[in-house]
């Protein structure tokens, strides 16, 4: 991957969590190729508690907050991307005013909280922003060093592959930082925190498992087992793949301990990708040989993607988290939800 001639001018729009303990760590750790030059939040305490924890030098970016601060953000030459974490129920708003400035957009996933606003922004930016901006839906998953290498295995050296099954068990509890957030705790949509969080599963199955729009056919029951997440969080689907691969999903996030592992099965070998449970990274066992291990690397390179892409016309079509790919991880998310409302009927993408 190469690197841009010049750092990229980036404004980092939200000053949450993920920003702070995600975004902004990634950016600093690539000062050749990205210069945060602005942060924007809605609320003044928010950016200056974020300028203070992570910008402790002589040299911080500019400081923005309220409608008029946005403004000055969009309408500064010097900006040519913007970074955005906002809660999911309000920042297809903001995404759409960065687009209309002119600005390129890294977005956090989901790329909307419903397929048919993903659907409108989607359009809208074909439509009108596509041959002069980059807009990029982060997600990890897709450039995750495990999950690629799980993705060639199934491609290349497994033969023909027939049955996957996915087990999920990934605690949110009470004093979860992330599920406390407001927009988590009272979400405006349906799914709520299950949309926000299986949305990663759903990328990495669609890229392990390949195809252009991924399932063919899903049946889900869902169902809402704690009491402090306020949606669906546990799941039960069978799932066929638009290949003919057949699957099962299994997964909840109201449990107590962590287990991430999918399965491949082919005519001539299995693959199994597993969380690691002593540190950070995954376990890969190809035709239950010797363990493979990686770290975690899929946020330092979908930022670097995202970088690639702006710097170079001829690769804005070439990054792997375009909005299309991240509205059709949303609509898989969104027909597991749709069938377990349904209590099962299956539903066809």
């Amino acid at each position: 991957m190469n690197e841009p001639t010049q750092p990229l001018r980036v404004a980092v729009l939200g000053a949450g969590i993920f920003t702070t303990n995600s975004h902004i760590p990634t950016i600093q750790r690539h000062p050749e190729v990205f210069q945060c030059i602005a942060v924007w939040s809605r609320r003044e305490e928010s950016v200056n508690k974020l300028i203070e924890k992570k910008f402790p030098g002589d040299a911080p970016p500019q400081v923005y907050s309220g409608d008029d601060g946005l403004n000055e953000v969009l309408k500064n030459d010097k900006v040519e991307a913007v970074i955005i974490a906002l809660p999911l129920d309000v920042q297809p708003h903001y995404v759409t005013m960065a687009l209309q400035s002119g600005k390129h957009v890294l977005s956090e996933k989901p790329i909307a909280a419903t397929l048919e606003e993903a659907k409108k922004m989607v359009d809208l930016y074909q439509e009108q922003y596509s041959s002069q901006v980059v807009w990029s839906v982060a997600e990890n998953y897709r450039y995750e060093p495990a999950i690629l290498r799980a993705a060639e295995v199934v491609s290349h050296e497994i033969g023909n592959p027939y049955l996957f099954s996915l087990t999920i068990r990934n605690p949110f509890k009470p004093d979860n930082p992330y599920l406390n957030t407001q927009w988590r705790n009272k979400p405006s949509w349906y799914g709520g925190f299950f949309v926000d969080s299986f949305v990663h599963a759903t990328a990495m199955l669609r890229a392990v498992l390949g195809g252009k729009k991924g399932a063919k056919t899903i049946s889900a029951i869902t169902s809402s087992r704690a009491e402090h997440i306020p949606s669906a969080d546990t799941m039960a689907a069978n799932v066929e793949w638009e290949s003919g691969i057949q699957g099962i999903i299994s997964c909840t996030y109201a449990c107590s301990y962590l287990k991430y592992e999918l399965e491949v099965i082919g005519t001539e070998g299995s693959v199994i990708l597993q969380r690691k449970l002593d540190g950070p990274g995954y376990n890969l066992i190809v035709n239950n040989d010797e363990v493979e291990e990686f770290g975690f690397g899929g946020l330092d390179a979908e930022f670097l993607s995202f970088a690639e892409a702006c710097e170079s016309s001829s690769s804005k079509e070439s990054h792997r988290n375009s909005p299309e790919e991240a509205m059709m991880d949303l609509a898989l998310v969104e027909a597991c939800l749709n069938s377990g409302k349904e209590r099962g009927k299956q539903v066809v993408l």
